[in-house]
């Protein structure tokens, strides 16, 4: 049974107390106990401790109940130079299903920048609901599923997805993660231009098992920077000052011609020390038409 909730200082203590050390794949591992989420939370909020430049650790969300919950992890780097940032990137994230019923949610981070240095880990969940079943899928195969996010104009909703696998035996858990994400406008009809959200999911276990599709869903608070980009281009931006330092950020795109096909292929957080001597959390991504014609879209932010 899950745990009582507790105040997030009694919570982030005892979840602390109970980090053990493992290995998968030679990635440091830890395990997190968990409480229930409400409709959108922040799970736990630990240090990784100093990391290596180039280095990775990861951890391990025991119990990630309830089962519809949709998870996502925040990072807030410590320890950037005047003259060095301090960047942590977020580099897998996947669901496990054991057949006692347990899910777990695993995560890895990787010191991006080049300086030792950690980061405040902050796990976020939002309330999802089913958006489809895989069916059976063999391990390593990969399935695309689809929703939509508006109906036609701005996007006031954005989603984030999130994975609820089924099928596991006595020897071998359900293993399944989200590969990419992407974002399309299409036409239908005489009027309707509505943007979609679509996803590619992979069974990265060892036997063929299937996995609900869940989608958590956020109101949507920033629009970045409207950006043209011809097809297979890519273009970097930054979101300043990203506070409060305990946010997560779901990240998705709007697409404005229809036909335009955008991807986010990458996103980390840095900590860089202004001249004044304070210091800026900032979050950093990368925007890539993966279409076949030039058109423009925005980056679309929600804290949760």
């Amino acid at each position: 049974m899950p745990h009582k909730p507790q105040s997030p200082s009694r919570r982030t203590a005892s979840t602390l107390l109970r980090l053990l050390a493992v290995t998968l794949l030679a990635v440091p591992v830890g395990v997190i106990a968990t409480s229930a989420p409400a409709h959108a939370a922040t799970e736990t909020n630990f240090f990784s401790g100093t990391v290596a430049a180039g280095a990775s650790k990861g951890w391990v969300w025991n119990n990630a109940n309830p089962h519809n919950a949709v998870y996502k992890v925040g990072l807030s780097p410590v320890g950037a130079s005047t003259s060095t940032a301090c960047a942590f990137e977020v580099t897998n994230e996947w669901y496990e299903r054991l057949n006692t019923g347990e899910r777990k949610f695993h995560f890895t981070i990787k010191n991006v920048g080049t300086i030792a240095c950690g980061t405040d880990v902050i796990l976020s969940s939002l309330s999802g609901s089913a958006l489809a079943s895989t069916g059976g899928v063999e391990p390593s195969e990969v399935t695309t599923v689809s929703t939509q996010l508006t109906q036609i104009g701005q996007v006031f909703d954005m989603g984030l997805i999130g994975l609820l696998p089924s099928g596991a035996t006595s020897s071998n858990s359900c293993r399944f993660k989200v590969l990419r994400t992407w974002f399309q406008r299409v036409p239908q009809g005489d009027v309707a231009q509505p943007v979609y959200l679509r996803a590619e999911v992979q069974n990265i276990g060892n036997i063929a098992c299937s996995a609900d599709v869940l989608k958590g869903v956020t109101p949507t608070q920033n629009r970045l920077s409207l950006r043209t980009l011809g097809a297979g281009s890519s273009v970097s931006t930054s979101w300043t000052n990203a506070t409060p330092l305990t946010a997560t950020h779901v990240i998705n795109v709007e697409p404005v011609e229809l036909g335009c096909t955008m991807q986010i292929t990458r996103h980390y957080y840095r900590q860089v020390v202004n001249s004044s001597g304070s210091t800026v959390r900032e979050l950093v991504l990368t925007l890539k038409n993966i279409g076949t014609t030039q058109c423009s879209a925005r980056p679309l932010l929600s804290r949760i």
